[in-house]
């Protein structure tokens, strides 16, 4: 089977072109060429849930196999694709570990503990996620506290999907105070 085909996509703002521009030229500079890569800039202020859903649409129509989460203020270091995709076998949602960068006293590194994630939200949205997984559950709606992330996980973990964790730093969580969301 050849390599997967994965759709980036990226919610922004419209105040974080500097940070979009340093985004993209991460997923460009990729080992593992998406197929496509999708920014969404959120003129209306519809939220991060609206968006997502918006640029997930994309996947299906466009033959995707895998959708990419990537905020518009972080950075794929080169390998982050490659690395991911050695686990699309078997698993519905992988991620890896990240350099947190502008804040010293937040890790949110952790392995997988399905107990764990029912009470606290420790993986990042920078994942990839299978496209079908995204249609079963109807996408991304606001969760508690806004945290569209966290209650995917919660319906994707009910609903039998299988979540793989790569030990390895391959992004980078770039804090700045304007985050969208922040160490929960």
């Amino acid at each position: 089977m050849g390599a997967p085909r994965i759709l980036v996509i990226t919610p922004s703002l419209p105040e974080r072109e500097a940070f979009r521009s340093e985004c993209v030229a991460s997923v460009v500079a990729q080992t593992l060429h998406p197929v496509m890569h999708v920014v969404g800039v959120d003129y209306e202020r519809v939220g991060v849930a609206t968006m997502l859903n918006r640029l997930a649409s994309i996947a299906k129509p466009a033959g995707r196999d895998w959708i990419a989460q990537l905020a518009d203020d972080d950075l794929m270091y080169p390998h982050h694709l490659e690395t991911l995709a050695t686990r699309v076998d078997d698993a519905d949602i992988i991620y890896s570990w990240c350099d947190v960068t502008g804040r010293g006293d937040w890790n949110p590194n952790s392995h997988f503990d399905a107990d764990r994630l029912r009470h606290c939200n420790f993986i990042p949205a920078t994942t990839l996620i299978r496209t079908t997984l995204v249609e079963s559950l109807g996408g991304w709606r606001d969760g508690e506290h806004g945290w569209e992330d966290h209650d995917f996980w919660l319906r994707a973990l009910d609903a039998g999907a299988r979540f793989a964790c790569i030990p390895e730093v391959t992004w980078a969580y770039r804090f700045h105070g304007g985050n969208i969301s922040t160490g929960r």
